[in-house]
């Protein structure tokens, strides 16, 4: 009897492990983390605190990376200013872009659809879908950024680099990042996008 109920156990425990792995854990990214060997750990990041950056008049700090979540995602907050082009035009092939906004207006473009959010809107920008966005406001908008799966956080750092002392990136420098990273810029909307909504890259 006990021998019986043992094996109903074990035969209980591998149906559940098989629904799992076959439903919810490839939804999640099971078997592509980045470093498997990495047991997870509790994160906390003080207000403020983390990696800084800047792209152009954009000021970043990176907050979670796909090394620290399983390759889940990657998170960082943005501060773009009044009449500022936060990227070209642009489309991934395997990363969703998901921003929160939480001070002021961001406008997005997805395809050729604008969309205005305000302090505690949300929105999606999906994998394989051109988009760019943009503050035409009068202030200072600020937002927290999530890429799904992790990765693009690194693209953003590396393009921080090219910004540094004053610098800007070169055409050779964003053809070197495409064959890196999941980005395909579409510098052919880049002036069109500008002269129609009055911002700056």
């Amino acid at each position: 009897m006990h021998h019986s109920s043992s094996s109903r156990r074990q035969l209980i425990r591998r149906v559940a492990a098989l629904t799992l792995g076959a439903g919810i854990l490839p939804f999640m990214g099971y078997g592509s983390t980045e470093h498997p060997d990495q047991d997870p750990a509790t994160i906390y990041i003080p207000p403020g605190e983390g990696k800084k950056g800047k792209v152009g008049d954009m000021n970043l700090t990176f907050k979670l990376s796909s090394r620290e979540t399983s390759n889940h995602l990657g998170l960082w907050e943005s501060v773009i200013q009044p009449g500022e082009l936060g990227a070209p035009p642009h489309y991934h092939t395997k990363t969703d872009e998901i921003c929160r906004v939480l001070e002021g207006t961001v406008v997005f473009m997805t395809g050729s659809k604008i969309t205005e959010v305000n302090a505690g809107g949300w929105h999606l920008r999906p994998k394989g879908m051109v988009h760019t966005f943009w503050n035409s406001s009068g202030e200072a908008a600020k937002t927290i950024d999530i890429c799904i799966p992790g990765g693009h956080e690194y693209y953003m750092q590396e393009l921080a680099l090219l910004f540094e002392n004053n610098n800007r990136p070169k055409a050779s420098d964003f053809r070197r990042l495409e064959k890196k990273f999941d980005i395909h810029y579409r510098f052919d909307l880049l002036n069109q996008v500008m002269e129609k909504y009055k911002v700056k890259l």
